[in-house]
């Protein structure tokens, strides 16, 4: 049983994430986000990953950006290839699927948080993306909410990332669409090595 914060028992170990894992964002242009926090505010790029996926039931084409921060957590945007996607999911504001508040736990919080959720009615959905397994959710106000438990290797595929970040982000903005992520479980020869 664990405390809270006001000192008295909320009723379940593994309920609270460790800390924020990302807040994602929809921005309107790549490479003026790329300079404005990493050349001006001076926050690290330290992943780009290209995607294809069908997500919140939309055939979709992105490029995920991941600025670091000090607490090894992140500030993400996502962009579009299809202009109607980007409209879309720019126009939904706090209740567009790519704005959300991520949060960093392991395994069994995650479950613990996954089974509270559902026995309180709660409707929640699994993304395996490979450097990471996200469980979502969306609060009564509508903010949509991200538990995150990152691969094992974690670190060393973002070491990866963050080598090639800039080169990815290039490729994205030449129109290199192809996805780069080669840790989903779906890809060909995936893998953390």
């Amino acid at each position: 049983m664990s405390t809270g914060t006001n000192g008295t028992s909320n009723g379940a170990q593994n309920s609270i994430p460790s800390r924020l894992h990302h807040t994602a964002y929809v921005c309107k242009d790549l490479e003026e986000t790329r300079k404005f926090y990493e050349d001006v505010l001076g926050w690290p790029l330290i992943a780009v990953w290209r995607e294809h996926d069908i997500v919140f039931e939309s055939d979709l084409t992105y490029c995920h950006l991941f600025f670091g921060l000090g607490d090894g957590g992140a500030l993400a945007f996502f962009w579009f290839d299809d202009p109607a996607a980007m409209k879309r999911f720019s126009e939904m504001g706090k209740h567009s699927p790519f704005v959300h508040l991520a949060f960093k736990s392991d395994a069994a919080t995650q479950q613990e948080i996954k089974r509270r959720l559902e026995a309180a009615g709660h409707s929640t959905f699994t993304i395996q993306h490979g450097y990471c397994e996200s469980l979502y959710m969306t609060d009564p106000n509508g903010l949509n909410l991200e538990v995150a438990v990152d691969h094992p290797s974690y670190d060393l595929i973002m070491d990866k990332q963050a080598k090639n970040a800039h080169e990815d982000l290039k490729g994205w903005l030449r129109g290199d669409r192809g996805s780069n992520n080669n840790y989903r479980s779906e890809a060909p020869g995936a893998s953390a090595k």
